[in-house]
């Protein structure tokens, strides 16, 4: 179909999708669009929290990072979160009308994915499966201003907080139908010059739809750096937001310079640009 591989939590910054598409019928599903893992800031963890347990036809396992003293409101956030999934699950799981079949299973880990100068971002990813054609992921973020210690969603960081997400939404669109379609004029398989051009155009309404600049679509995100000032975001969309569920999230690099002019002024000592490479690129826009 497409590539291969949110609703906010007011002040959490958290993005969850749950989905099923048992029904879905995807052409061409296995061509994938690669992307890198996230990965974990090195200034991170050490002796993570774990809270697992097991029931009749049940097991759960929450992995939390060790987070300094001083963060108490993403200490706050990522325990509420992962006690709103733990709940729901053992709900679902001890629940007097649920259906026979396999066992079911919650796995949720929170990892430190970035931190810069002024930002840490935490990442949970997992899934829960409580029955149905597969377990339902979870994908969700939080950031920390270190210099008011609360959390940020990314249109706390602009002027305009439209403006800031169209510039957002038009950058993650550009990369991610350039991705898709540069892969798939290298591998077309078996496909026609037709089916070509109507797998991309189908892709770019997907693609267009996932990327509106709405603050849902733009819930999980990174800001990206490791100790110093930030040089970008990181965009993470869900499953099925804007490619097909069989290929995972997809997450987009947005350097600062894309979004720079728009950020609010507390925040401009915090991203670091290329000047002359920022008008440059304003240049070619």
């Amino acid at each position: 179909m497409f590539l291969r591989s949110c609703l906010p939590v007011p002040a959490l910054i958290v993005a969850i999708v749950l989905l099923s598409c048992a029904g879905c019928s995807e052409r061409a599903a296995d061509r994938s669009v690669a992307t890198a893992p996230i990965a974990s800031a090195a200034a991170a963890e050490t002796q993570p929290e774990t809270d697992a347990g097991k029931g009749n036809g049940y097991t759960f396992q929450i992995v939390f990072p060790a987070l300094a003293p001083e963060w108490r409101a993403l200490d706050a956030a990522v325990h509420q979160f992962a006690a709103a999934q733990k709940n729901d699950f053992i709900g679902a799981s001890t629940a007097p009308d649920r259906a026979t079949g396999p066992d079911y299973s919650l796995d949720l880990t929170f990892a430190i994915a970035r931190r810069t100068a002024n930002f840490v971002s935490v990442m949970a990813t997992g899934s829960s499966f409580i029955g149905g054609a597969h377990g339902m992921p979870i994908v969700a973020s939080f950031n920390l201003d270190f210099t008011d210690g609360k959390l940020k969603t990314l249109s706390d960081l602009f002027v305009d907080a439209q403006a800031g997400l169209q510039a957002l939404s038009a950058e993650c669109r550009r990369q991610l139908e350039g991705r898709y379609e540069a892969r798939l004029r290298e591998d077309p398989g078996a496909m026609t010059t037709a089916q070509q051009a109507s797998d991309i155009e189908l892709m770019k309404r997907w693609v267009e739809k996932g990327t509106t600049p709405a603050p849902a679509n733009f819930a999980v995100f990174l800001i990206d750096g490791l100790d110093t000032r930030a040089i970008g975001v990181t965009v993470v969309f869900p499953p099925y937001q804007v490619a097909s569920y069989a290929d995972g999230p997809q997450q987009v690099e947005v350097p600062a310079k894309v979004f720079y002019d728009l950020l609010k002024p507390e925040y401009k000592n915090a991203f670091a640009i290329d000047t002359q490479a920022r008008q440059l690129g304003a240049g070619v826009r």
